[in-house]
């Protein structure tokens, strides 16, 4: 075992120092020619030469097509009517209502004001789904956005991927628009001093398209088991970071990690979705709709790469990950850079629509700006970072060119993603801890039982997870102590998957996991998330009545899961 262990780092090293960084940046600039916009011909053409290259490198290949449900902003512009006639650079958003042939006219005041009904509604930042909807209720006719120095594309939707009949009525209803700000100060100013007047024109074009789905795959002998391995090939203008570089990045790993493929546990699926930001995900979840039994079967988890190679992008410590991922991304991360890892939890971002499959996961957006130097720039960050200042100033914008690719930046990201793929496909037990899972559990339910007191018992709840604690504790004593022999690998890996199953439902879902959980913020164990507005209400209240009633059928869901865990490990009680 030691040898075998000392080969699959040798070849791990080997594969890192063979990255190519002509190749990423050929990778790149071929993608980047086209402006790859969901459901046109450009997003096909631009699969077709990543056919192309798959096909070159050795790999099987599929493209085909589905319908999406895909929405893109076409023009804007808001003209001050009074006191001061003055025109603005708008931009609208997916997902947003056009406004009426002719524009739409009305009074102008802050989002935070007390009486926003039939008013235009001013607000800073990137457009929100969930602010929209907010300030749609309260009566707004229509909302802009103050942004930064440029104006960013951004989705105004909380569904994830298509509507059905439970979610269609979640999308907004009026006009959204941005503008740069200045010109937000200037009609803020205007506003001061009195009355202002907005007309708003808009046009966006929402609907059922057939989009692209290019699947490239190489198999592992004498299994059926992948790793899936996705980025988003549809882009705003000609996304070269966001997301050629990342294709790149994975069409790179292809083709290094193909010539080991005979070192193989596992085969290898790449997919390039469709539809990321124009379809709030759509082709990804399309995929787990239409695949769920083969992943949950088969898949033996997911790793997701975008935005790699941003100029200036020197933060990787905090890149998101899942609990059993963590020390897995802290080991490649230490060993290529000398950094030592922090991470993020991955939240419904990055094409994350296997959670209901059950699927462990590695990384989303990757490499990041300085903080420091990007505060006051509008750009995708998650959580709560210590010094990831999101992904540059040109995200989402016209802005997005070849100029903004740091050569010697993909390559650091590129290694990072071989070492963690190579690991993923190679190694005989499969590279998760889920004791760490466990951990982010009971932290959590403490968490909640003390914020929520005598208002709740988790104390059955705390029971079990320290049982599965035990239990999980056995388990990764024989996988570190090297006892697991060869022969039993495969079983310990099918209980791994199994697990995961298990705990991704339990610590990234909250749905019916056939189903998607709304897009936005994620609480660490989603059915348990109403204990927090519970805390915050008047006891016996009819809201407390209700919250209390929708927190016991969430910890009736996690307490199954966490039984269902538990008995996968009866055989590693001590």
């Amino acid at each position: 075992m030691k040898d075998y262990v000392m080969e699959l780092e040798h070849i791990e090293n080997s594969l890192v120092d063979r990255v190519d960084g002509k190749k990423l940046m050929d990778y790149t600039s071929n993608i980047a020619k086209w402006v790859r916009i969901s459901g046109t011909q450009e997003e096909v053409d631009s699969l077709l030469y990543c056919e192309k290259v798959m096909k070159e490198i050795g790999y099987e290949t599929k493209l085909t097509f589905h319908d999406a449900f895909i929405s893109v902003p076409v023009r804007a512009h808001v003209e001050m009517v009074s006191p001061v006639p003055m025109g603005f650079s708008a931009l609208t958003h997916c997902f947003t209502r056009s406004a009426p042939e002719h524009g739409l006219e009305g009074g102008a005041v802050d989002s935070d004001s007390p009486d926003i009904n039939g008013l235009i509604a001013i607000k800073d930042g990137l457009p929100n789904a969930d602010q929209v909807r907010d300030m749609e209720k309260r009566g707004a006719v229509a909302v802009i956005y103050v942004q930064d120095d440029n104006l960013h594309n951004s989705p105004v939707s909380s569904l994830w991927g298509g509507p059905t009949e439970k979610t269609e009525g979640l999308l907004p209803g009026i006009p959204v628009v941005s503008v740069v700000r200045q010109d937000g100060a200037f009609i803020r100013d205007q506003m001061k001093k009195g009355p202002v007047k907005i007309w708003i024109q808009s046009v966006v074009d929402t609907g059922w398209r057939k989009v692209p789905l290019l699947e490239a795959q190489l198999k592992a002998e004498g299994t059926e088991d992948f790793l899936l391995f996705g980025s988003h090939i549809d882009s705003w203008d000609y996304g070269a970071m966001d997301n050629g570089a990342a294709n790149a990045t994975m069409i790179e790993c292809a083709r290094l990690l193909a010539a080991e493929q005979k070192s193989w546990k596992r085969g290898l699926r790449l997919v390039f979705w469709a539809g990321h930001s124009q379809g709030k995900f759509f082709s990804s979840a399309w995929y787990a709709d239409n695949h769920f039994e083969e992943l949950e079967n088969h898949c033996a988890g997911y790793v997701y790469v975008d935005s790699t190679g941003g100029k200036d992008a020197v933060v990787i410590d905090e890149a998101p990950v899942m609990p059993q991922t963590r020390s897995l991304a802290a080991s490649v991360i230490k060993k290529q850079t000398g950094i030592e890892f922090i991470g993020k939890r991955i939240g419904h971002f990055a094409d994350q629509s296997f959670y209901g499959v059950g699927l462990t996961s590695i990384f989303g957006t990757f490499s990041e700006q300085d903080i420091e130097k990007t505060r006051d720039i509008l750009s995708f960050r998650t959580g709560t970072p210590k010094h990831a200042g999101g992904l540059g100033w040109w995200w989402h914008t016209e802005h997005d060119t070849m100029d903004i690719i740091d050569r010697d930046i993909l390559i650091r990201d590129t290694k990072i993603y071989v070492a963690v793929v190579w690991r993923l496909l190679s190694s005989a037990v499969l590279p998760y801890d889920f004791r760490e899972a466990v951990e982010e559990m009971k932290e959590t339910v403490e968490s909640l039982g003390s914020l929520l007191g005598d208002r709740f018992d988790f104390m059955p709840l705390r029971e079990r997870l320290c049982l599965l604690e035990r239990r999980m504790g056995n388990l990764y004593r024989q996988i570190e102590g090297n006892e697991i022999p060869d022969e039993d690998a495969d079983s310990v890996n099918a209980l791994l998957q199994k697990l995961s199953h298990k705990i991704v439902r339990i610590t990234f879902h909250g749905e019916n996991h056939f189903d998607f959980d709304l897009s936005g913020a994620m609480y660490p164990i989603p059915s348990l998330s109403d204990g927090v507005r519970l805390a915050g209400c008047n006891k016996d209240s009819y809201r407390y009545f209700v919250l209390r009633t929708q927190l016991m059928r969430g910890y009736n869901r996690v307490m199954s899961y966490v039984r269902e865990a538990a008995e996968l490990l009866a055989g590693y009680d001590e």
